[in-house]
């Protein structure tokens, strides 16, 4: 067989592009890399609080992402609707998310010494101060709000967010803006490949299999209050005082101004918020 009839043989075989949808399984599946946790434009690593982003400099969050992924966000929300969702609503401060619920799952490569496997995203969000995974949370396939008329999450690049500071994004947790101001979350780093390897991101229709009773017992919100036990409100600042006396005005009527993401050279308010957490309570 010649070059150019093999060529066109290999034109004829199944491709397998950066997302794929199986209907018949009910899940998509996007080709991601583990991102890096330190950018070299930002001075510090920033806790996580998306799942997945387009790369830096168009993916506006990710110095606080667990991947990256080169596909446009709206190409993988049209193959989560090819098969059989439909999107809900992004939820944003104290306005909660909907829609269907959904699993994440990580398809990762064999690597030293250890098999290829396939890990629920959760395992591989621990508690900076505890080093405790989190525990099974609800995941939604909300779809984007639209800015300006263009699906807004093409732009943001934030395909999965955690917590509801954004609605630019296409799928997000069931987690709330308390959690956000009470717990800081890293990767585990025992468990993923090096930055760069490349994974994939499982996107399963339907809520995940019961846990088991024993690892039920560790309830999320529970655990999260016993965290933050003494803790006060995360991420406000002190509020400015005019000369007269009264509280100045503020500048802003967008309740999450200072979550603006930064551009090169800046630096971020994750900064100066508290990072440790009081010790758990020995049982």
């Amino acid at each position: 067989m010649s070059l150019t009839a093999f060529a066109a043989f290999l034109a004829l075989l199944p491709q397998a592009g950066p997302v794929t949808a199986d209907p018949a399984k009910k899940e998509v599946r996007v080709a991601c890399k583990i991102a890096p946790r330190k950018l070299p434009n930002l001075p510090e690593v920033y806790p996580i609080e998306v799942i997945a982003t387009l790369p830096t400099p168009k993916g506006q969050k990710a110095h606080e992402t667990v991947v990256v992924f080169d596909a446009a966000p709206s190409e993988i929300h049209k193959a989560i609707e090819s098969i059989g969702l439909k999107a809900g609503k992004p939820g944003r401060g104290d306005d909660p998310c909907s829609g269907p619920e959904i699993q994440l799952l990580l398809d990762l490569p064999a690597a030293g010494g250890r098999p290829a496997s396939q890990i629920r995203m959760e395992s591989i969000l621990v508690e900076k101060r505890t080093g405790r995974p989190l525990p099974p949370i609800k995941w939604h396939f909300t779809g984007s709000a639209l800015k300006e008329g263009k699906f807004a999450a093409d732009t943001s690049g934030t395909l999965i967010a955690l917590f509801p500071v954004t609605d630019e994004c296409v799928m997000q947790s069931g987690l709330t803006m308390r959690e956000e101001g009470m717990i800081k979350l890293e990767t585990a780093k025992n468990l993923l490949p090096p930055e760069g390897t490349a994974v994939t991101l499982v996107i399963r229709a339907g809520a995940p299999p019961p846990v088991p009773p024993a690892v039920n017992a560790f309830v999320p919100d529970r655990q999260v209050l016993k965290l933050s036990k003494g803790v006060g409100p995360a991420d406000l600042p002190p509020p400015t005082v005019s000369a007269g006396g009264a509280p100045a005005a503020a500048t802003s009527s967008d309740p999450f101004e200072h979550r603006k993401e930064i551009r090169p050279g800046g630096s971020l308010p994750d900064s100066i918020r508290p990072t440790d957490l009081p010790p758990a309570k020995k049982p």
